[in-house]
């Protein structure tokens, strides 16, 4: 009876006007729908499910095409507007509620509304309240469902976040590419920075697709596809000044981090105008020594270089050699930097340690040209000589060790690093 007369409650709360006398306020309309869901995952049948949550979500899906309707025929009708607003953000309390019983209904539910969404967000495209509730409830999907979701549903999903992310791409990137970024008003600033960590979560949320999946369904190489669009988008705005936003860093590195690890094929032949923004943003993740930023950035270089040895010709030669001939000694010049000059956490010691064998099996001549310029720049002999001792040491325990792919190579790699920097750290000053 309780159930029943609260979902009573919800359809009258949706009969009214948004603003009317006696409406809730979103988020307790958010919470209704929430807990109303959550609580349909005890019932049984699996039909007896099915029609409650037709019960709950139908009336806010009806509402919301309504809406939606009135907004792109209108542009920026402000009841339309509000509607909206309170739907999206309706729906994602619903889809919160998801789990095992109840994905795939819900999903089914919302999915005839993604596509015009997409067209509302281009229509209300000053209206910023309504474009955070359309991204969020985008958000709110993915967080919720896509772990579970088959095939032929996460293929849908991922059109719909492709156009969305075209569609944001055509409201958003033109203006921005109109006027010097400095030019702009602090709250515009803080408007894009909302927009970039709303969609970097989304990208993520589809990203961990690859490692929670409970579809059984195997990898997705059109999900891969689409967060790296996604990325190509927002690349332009995410540089090492925006990346002093700590929730944006955060993401962004978390984002990053698996795009290297999980597809370093798809990252190894990235055109260098999209690639090399990027890298300068890991590269200023691995100068931040004492931050958590700084351990995911060197586990995606670890990453990159790895996949760079499995791939290695014959001669010498890796996949990212082709289009970016000087990305891993870059890497290698700025991590050695970190470990031999800079104080820094020694949580990130290991990934490190990692990470420097990687890239010594792909440049070992940069190393040792590095090490050479170290030995020079000593003024005392007994400096230069204890450096040049340490390192032929190193290198020849590094050939001892077997291939950098092994694991039992990186472990053994990092007991001689210890020895190594302990020995030579003391008294280096510059490369």
């Amino acid at each position: 009876q309780g159930w029943a007369h609260l979902s009573v409650s919800l359809r009258a709360q949706m009969a009214r006007a948004p603003g009317a006398a006696s409406v809730l306020p979103p988020p307790a309309l958010v919470a209704m729908i929430h807990a109303l869901c959550l609580s349909v995952a005890a019932a049984e049948p699996p039909e007896q499910r099915t029609a409650m949550l037709k019960e709950l979500v139908g009336p806010v899906m009806v509402q919301l095409q309504g809406a939606v309707e009135v907004a792109r025929a209108r542009g920026g009708e402000p009841l339309a507007g509000e509607s909206i607003v309170r739907c999206s953000s309706m729906l994602q309390g619903a889809c919160k509620a998801a789990d095992f019983y109840t994905y795939d209904v819900i999903f089914e539910l919302l999915a005839p509304i993604l596509e015009p969404l997409c067209v509302v967000l281009e229509a209300q495209r000053d209206h910023h309240d309504v474009t955070n509730a359309i991204v969020e409830l985008y958000v709110g999907m993915a967080e919720a469902l896509v772990s579970y979701l088959p095939s032929n549903q996460m293929s849908l999903f991922d059109r719909a976040c492709l156009q969305l992310l075209q569609t944001f791409a055509r409201v958003e990137g033109g203006e921005a590419a109109g006027a010097a970024r400095g030019a702009l008003q602090e709250a515009r600033d803080e408007w894009l920075r909302e927009h970039m960590l709303s969609l970097l979560q989304l990208l993520l949320h589809l990203a961990r697709k690859d490692v929670v999946d409970f579809s059984n369904e195997g990898r997705n190489e059109s999900m891969a596809d689409v967060v790296l669009f996604g990325l190509s988008i927002l690349q332009p705005l995410i540089t090492p000044d925006a990346l002093q936003y700590p929730p944006l860093a955060k993401e962004f590195f978390a984002l990053f981090g698996w795009l290297v690890e999980s597809y370093p094929h798809k990252v190894s032949t990235m055109d260098r105008a999209m690639l090399d923004p990027l890298m300068a943003c890991l590269h200023f993740g691995l100068q931040q020594a004492d931050s958590e930023h700084a351990r995911v950035s060197v586990e995606a270089i670890d990453a990159l270089a790895t996949y760079q040895v499995g791939a290695m010709q014959a001669d010498g030669s890796y996949p990212l050699q082709q289009k970016h001939p000087l990305m891993l000694s870059f890497f290698l010049q700025g991590l050695l930097e970190t470990m031999l000059f800079k104080q820094f956490d020694r949580a990130v010691l290991e990934s490190s340690c990692d990470a420097l064998l990687s890239l010594l099996a792909c440049e070992q001549a940069k190393f040792r040209e590095l090490m050479t310029q170290v030995v020079q720049s000593q003024a005392m002999a007994e400096h230069r000589q204890q450096v040049t001792d340490a390192t032929a040491a190193l290198l020849a325990q590094v050939h001892a060790s077997g291939p950098a792919v092994q694991r039992a190579a990186k472990m053994q790699l990092r007991t001689h690093m210890r020895t190594f920097l302990t020995s030579v750290r003391p008294f280096l000053v510059t490369i």
